[in-house]
This record gives structure tokens, sequence and C-alpha cells, in this order.
């Protein structure tokens, strides 16, 4: 069973998202494009859009799913995460440090 849901935090008329328990599809109106995502990089998207792109809530979402990670493991998971959704243009880039 899936479920439908019209937006995130941020973009209530952007996104278009379809989620199954291993995973979402997300349509982006904005440019068309349709995008499969993994859980873990969906609760990513989450977390950037409810925090204003805070880095302790993105990296509390990838500690759901890895929760005997350390701190460096954790960011190195979330930069993944935001690269993956930085390719797709769900997310603008984030600085280079």
């Amino acid at each position: 069973m899936s479920t439908v849901t019209e937006g995130l935090a941020h973009g209530p008329q952007r996104f278009l998202v379809r989620q199954w328990a291993d995973g979402c599809v997300i349509f982006d109106r904005q440019s068309g494009n349709t995008h499969a995502l993994d859980p873990m990089t969906f609760a990513v998207l989450e977390a950037i859009q409810a925090s204003d792109n805070d880095p302790a809530s993105v990296n509390a979402a990838c500690h759901s799913y890895f929760p005997q990670s350390s701190a460096d493991e954790l960011d190195s998971i979330a930069r993944e995460c935001c690269e993956r959704l930085e390719k797709c243009g769900l997310i603008p880039a984030r600085p280079t440090r």
C-alpha cells in the first residue's frame, strides 16, 4: 500500500510524493521531473525542508537509520544524501567547506 502526500514543509505546491515502505517517488512540479528516493534520502529531504537545512536535523534523520554510527559517519552519510538530492535538483547546492 502506498500513500500520496501533497508537498513537504516549505513547498506545498512544489512536490507530490507517493511513499511505499521501501522508498518513494517525488514529482517535482517546478521541473516536471520524477525522482525515486530511498527512505533515508527522503527523510533527509524532509529534515532539510522542515529545519531550513539545519545540519543537526539532517544528521538526526540519518541517525534514525544508523543509530550506532559516529558523528563523523553521520556527517558523511548526510553529505551523500544531500549530494543525491542536489543532483536531482530537489535542494539547492550546498556551499562547499
